[in-house]
Formats: C-alpha cells, sequence, structure tokens
C-alpha cells in the first residue's frame, strides 16, 4: 500500500470517530435534530478540507520519493546521470542530498573499478605478449638442435641463450601470476635500477634472435658510443623494450635484411636506434603505430600476425623509464625507432 493511501485511510478513520464522538456528545445535549445533522456535517467539511490541506501540503514530498524510486532503479543498473531534486520537508531534501552523494561516490567507485580492470588486462596482455618472444625463440633453437642444423659444437653457445630466455620468461610468468591474483596494486621490476654495460645489454637483447639471425642470414650490426659505455637504469624494462622493437625489426623486414642497431650517449642523454630494412610505413601511419591494437595493413599482417601490442608496451615502458620512443620511416625503404632516455632522470 502507498504511503498516500495510509495517509488517506488515517483521515478517514479520525473523521469517523470525530463524527462518532459529536454525535454521542450532542445527543445527550438539548439541541435540536437539525442542529445535530449540522454540527455533524460541518464536522464532515472540517475533516475533508483538513485532509484535502494535508495532502496538499505533502504531494512534494510524494513527487520526490517518486524521483527517489526513478533515481534507484538508475543507480541499480548502473546509471548515474541525473540528480533527484527533492522538495519538501528539511528531512526529505537532506535525504535527497544524501542520496544524490551515494550515487556520486558510486559512479566514482565504478569508475575506479572500471579503470582498474582496464589496466590490469592491458597489463596481462603486454606481458602475454612478450612472453611469446622467449617461447618462439626457445621453440625456434630447440627444433635447430633436433633437425641438426645447429652443428653440435654450437650447441651450448645456444643452450646459455636458451636458460637466459627461460630466466626472463620465468620472471614474466611470476608479474604475471602476481598481477592475476592481485598481489600487488603495482608490478615493480625484480632487478630495478641498476649499473648496466650497453655493448651488453644490447648484445644479450640480440642474442634472442641468433637463431633466427642465422636461419634467414641476417647482416647485423651493433654500434656502442662511447665503448664500453655504463649506465644505471631499470635493466629488465630497458630490455624488455629493445626486444620488442627489435622483435618489430625482424618480423617486418625480408630475411637477408641488415638490422642495425646503435647506441649514442651525449650530455647524460641516451639515444638507442633500431633500424631495418623492412616494409617501412605510410606517413600517414605514423601517428597510430604506438596506439595499442593498431595493426599497419591488416592484410600486409596477416602473415606476420600478431596483436600490434608491441609498439604499444615498448612506449609505455621507455614513459616509465621517463624516456619516448620515436619512428622515422620511409614506405618500401625501411624503419628507425629511437628510444631516448635522459640519464639524469630517476
Amino acid at each position: 500500500m502507498k504511503l498516500k493511501s495510509y495517509i488517506v485511510i488515517g483521515y478517514l478513520v479520525s473523521t469517523i470517530l470525530t463524527i462518532l464522538v459529536v454525535f454521542w456528545a450532542v445527543q445527550r445535549m438539548l439541541i435540536d435534530q437539525k442542529e445535530i445533522y449540522f454540527l455533524v456535517g460541518m464536522t464532515l467539511v472540517a475533516s475533508f478540507i483538513g485532509a484535502g490541506v494535508s495532502l496538499f501540503l505533502l504531494s512534494p514530498v510524494f513527487s520526490s520519493l517518486r524521483h527517489l524510486k526513478k533515481q534507484a532503479k538508475r543507480v541499480a543498473s548502473r546509471d548515474f546521470s541525473g540528480e533527484t531534486n527533492v522538495k519538501g520537508p528539511t528531512e526529505f531534501q537532506e535525504l535527497g542530498q544524501a542520496f544524490n552523494d551515494m550515487s556520486h561516490d558510486l559512479q566514482s567507485t565504478f569508475e575506479s573499478l572500471d579503470q582498474s580492470e582496464k589496466e590490469k588486462g592491458i597489463m596481462i596482455a603486454q606481458l602475454a605478449h612478450d612472453i611469446k618472444t622467449p617461447i618462439t625463440s626457445i621453440q625456434a633453437t630447440v627444433e635447430g638442435i633436433l633437425d641438426g642444423v645447429i652443428q653440435e659444437e654450437e650447441q651450448v653457445h645456444y643452450l646459455m641463450t636458451i636458460s637466459r630466455q627461460t630466466d626472463r620468461l620465468n620472471k614474466l610468468v611470476e608479474e604475471l601470476g602476481a598481477l592475476t591474483l592481485n598481489t600487488q596494486s603495482k608490478i615493480e621490476s625484480p632487478r630495478g635500477i641498476e649499473p648496466v654495460f650497453l655493448d651488453q645489454l644490447l648484445i644479450e637483447a640480440m642474442s634472442e634472435f641468433q637463431f633466427l639471425i642465422e636461419k634467414e642470414e641476417r647482416d647485423v650490426y651493433i654500434q656502442v658510443s662511447p665503448e664500453y659505455a655504463r649506465i644505471q637504469v631499470d635493466y629488465d624494462k630497458i630490455s624488455r623494450i629493445l626486444v620488442n622493437l627489435l622483435n618489430n625489426a625482424f618480423k617486418y623486414s625480408e630475411p637477408g635484411t641488415k638490422i642495425e642497431v646503435v647506441a649514442l650517449i651525449e650530455d647524460q642523454d641516451l639515444t638507442i636506434s633500431v633500424r631495418d630494412e623492412g616494409y617501412g610505413i605510410a606517413q600517414e601511419e605514423l601517428d597510430n603505430i604506438f596506439k595499442r591494437l593498431y595493426r599497419v595493413e591488416a592484410s600486409r599482417n596477416m602473415n606476420t600476425g600478431g596483436h600490434g601490442l608491441g609498439l604499444a608496451i615498448a612506449r609505455d615502458l621507455a614513459r616509465q623509464l621517463g624516456g619516448d620512443i620515436s619512428v622515422e620511416s620511409q614506405y618500401g625503404l625501411g624503419s628507425k625507432f629511437i628510444l631516448s632516455l635522459n640519464l639524469n632522470e630517476k
């Protein structure tokens, strides 16, 4: 039963009791019967007028309750648009304001949860993408050993490469497990900031593709200036950046073409460029290649595979290090991706 019905019934019961009391009282007085009817009639009129005035005064309350009901249904369906404009007594206005505040708090909470889940999904996709690279390399190397492509005297070298890739794979799986189980709000690099020799960093990153280099008869060129340069950097992050850039270079260039990696330090500014002689990128595509899930020329990428995450991951990691990644490319003539870091940034 609605509140209005309760109020109407209450007034009817009150009116009936009043009439009965009045009728009982006048029966004991020496009053003419017409006067009795007059008194009862006036009582009825006064009661109805009072009920009408009360319902009129309460109409804003009923209206506010209807608005609160509609707003509650919208909130239940996660629609937080609009506010409840409550009129009437101060208590109802305060209730309406409290409801609006609750709605805003819920909206903020759901937006925060959605953003958190989105970021978590992106990080899982990034880790899954990075996990694929060492797995592919390990698989290719093992197949090379089993097929006899890799000679017995070379197997120790390749097994050491597999060992490094396995360590890297274990770290990535640990990060993925921690993220999936929500054991960490933010995934941190296991090694953190440490001194790193640039030439060793580039060689270790390139070694992940050693079997592919020999299989495709690639000409690889690595240059570091100044020689034996050492930097303080998050090894895991910069290694992941280089592996993604190198993977991109191998993927989008033909076997037999050259891959060039040049590292240069000038006035505490580090630049590492990865250049290939591949397909190149059209000028109109350059602004989009770092977007997640964006892939240049989908028909061509059917052969290369991937989901367009590598460059987005690399740029995101570069920005975490306080740097950025830029690209220079000409369609049909290859591309050069440039990692820029200020070594003074912490």
